[in-house]
């Protein structure tokens, strides 16, 4: 089978887009295919229009990848002039998509400012053949009383065109195979355009590229595109024009492509007419906040250069955050209640599997705590999905004694801390045998915050929280308590003796149950 990729850039406010898009795609197609995120979203938060943009967050089985990853076509020469917009400077990156031909055979590029509404893997029956581009026509009502866009209408697959033929095509959809060769053609034939002579010369009005990369995407692939029906990128301002609405009814649409006004941006007067199609994207973005995990460079985020150390503020969302609560608390969380250990300094509670001496036979992880598990290891936070959430539930004062969590775990912790912040303290436990090391570090957990230490943090240093009703930082300054603060701590047991998707017996199950009771009998050790 081939090996495919749907993936979409975000870069500035189009990171709301890319959640919402690729989310979509994630949820309609199949396991196999990889949904992929480029972003340049370290920088943007870095830039002067940083608090602008709000923190790039994905759903659990979409992959982040650095923009900086792709390899660069130089943009046109300046004589042949800016594009229309400012943000199509960003949309050059995805000629970089074409040199991806080791990892993928077939690539769907889509514009992050689109919601998937339909059956989008009715796509991969339609791959190309090498060389070949196939898109969806732009609407040209605007400029030419020719306008294709809906001539391609039929969404019944056996009528797509055969053979490639000439037209102007909008590039927020663009499904190819990725060739080496191809970019290169691409990086040359730029490169020829910037070597030109083209200033004042009729040539430079001929290629003006207004659209960016769109403009040259079709001077480049003239002759070789096969036409997509419009519904895979039905632009909104069509839906809504008398000459294409008939041919193309909202409920025929796979993908909204919303050009111009976008929906994550205050609503304007211009766009009342499409008010219906914001209120739609908007219900979208809101059913996904409680699991839209925040994504970035983790390097970005080390606390020191020589401990793998590393901590990501405002990592889960507040509606996320209500979520795990109300899993540990609620009215949901009957189940549960009879879970909870009250110990001398705080109460706890265990989920998944626990450290037994003939291994860990584990239990299903409840679904929020499951889903921010998946998300751990799919970005790189943890090695693997964790088997073990302990919860921690403080009152204000009560804080964790110094300890090592010990070599009944994989030598790495993901901390998720919920409703109030603490201080945790690091101690170098042999400073003389490490002097390369600091002998104490402080981190300031807020809520929501996501902690993760490694290797020499986890072995090394042991860690504790003060029993205290306020912190006081190294810098002087004073954090207090929270009434209550929950935190999660999530790691990989060291043996496992089976997988919660290989417990199928009464007798496993009934084993399972016995490695409960001894934990019950040991759980006053650990406070």
């Amino acid at each position: 089978a081939p090996r495919v990729a749907f993936v979409t850039l975000a870069t500035g406010a189009y990171g709301e887009g890319a959640l919402v898009l690729s989310a979509g795609l994630r949820r309609r197609l199949p396991a196999e295919v990889d949904v992929l995120v480029f972003s340049s979203f370290e920088a943007d938060n870095d830039g002067p229009e940083a608090p602008d943009v709000p923190p790039l967050r994905l759903a659990p089985g979409v992959q982040l990848r650095a923009l900086a990853q792709l390899p660069v076509v130089p943009e046109p020469p300046s004589c042949i002039g800016p594009p229309l917009m400012p943000q199509f400077r960003f949309c050059w990156a995805k000629l970089g998509l074409w040199a991806l031909d080791d990892e993928y055979d077939v690539i769907v590029y889509m514009d992050a400012d689109m919601l998937i509404v339909g059956d989008i893997s009715r796509l991969l029956s339609q791959i190309p053949a090498p060389g070949i581009l196939r898109a969806v026509p732009a609407c040209e009502c605007w400029c030419s009383e020719e306008c294709c866009y809906t001539s391609a209408a039929s969404s019944n697959e056996s009528d797509f065109p055969k053979t490639p033929s000439t037209f102007y095509f909008n590039a927020g959809l663009l499904m190819f195979r990725p060739s080496r060769e191809e970019f290169n053609a691409m990086k040359s034939s730029m490169l020829a355009l910037s070597t030109s002579n083209l200033e004042g010369s009729a040539d430079s009005a001929s290629i003006e590229m207004p659209f960016a990369e769109q403009d040259f995407l079709n001077r480049h692939f003239r002759g070789r595109v096969l036409p997509l029906p419009p519904a895979f990128n039905a632009l909104k301002h069509a839906l809504k024009n008398p000459k294409h609405e008939s041919a193309l009814p909202i409920s025929s649409c796979i993908a909204i492509h919303f050009v111009m006004g976008k929906p994550w941006a205050p609503p304007s007067k211009l766009e009342e007419d499409f008010e219906h199609l914001h209120a739609q994207w908007r219900a979208e973005r809101q059913a996904l906040s409680p699991v839209a995990f925040r994504r970035l460079d983790w390097a970005q985020r080390k606390l020191h250069p020589a401990l793998d150390l590393w901590l990501l503020p405002d990592f889960v969302t507040p509606e996320c955050e209500e979520s795990l609560l109300s899993c540990f608390y609620g009215s949901s969380a009957v189940s549960l209640q009879g879970r909870w250990r009250q110990l001398r300094r705080r109460n706890l509670l265990c989920l998944g599997g626990v450290p037994h001496n003939d291994g860990a036979i584990c239990e299903e992880l409840p679904s929020p705590v499951g889903v921010l598990g998946q998300v751990l290891s799919e970005m790189g936070a943890l090695a693997g999905e964790p088997d073990q959430c302990l919860v921690n539930s403080y009152a204000r004062g009560q804080g964790i004694d110094a300890h090592f969590d010990g070599p009944r775990f994989k030598s790495e912790v993901a901390i998720v801390t919920l409703e109030g912040p603490a201080l945790l303290h690091f101690r170098l436990v042999e400073k003389t045998e490490h002097p390369e090391l600091p002998p104490r570090v402080e981190v300031l957990l807020l809520p929501r915050s996501l902690l993760v230490f490694k290797d020499a943090a986890y072995e090394l240093y042991v860690h504790r929280i003060d029993h205290a009703e306020a912190d006081t930082t190294a810098a002087g300054e004073r954090i207090l308590r929270a009434p209550r603060r929950t935190s999660l701590t999530l790691r990989r047991l060291a043996d496992v003796q089976l997988k919660a998707s290989q417990v199928v017996t009464e007798v496993q199950r009934e084993a399972r149950a016995s490695q409960w009771q001894w934990w019950d009998s040991q759980i006053s050790e650990i406070d």
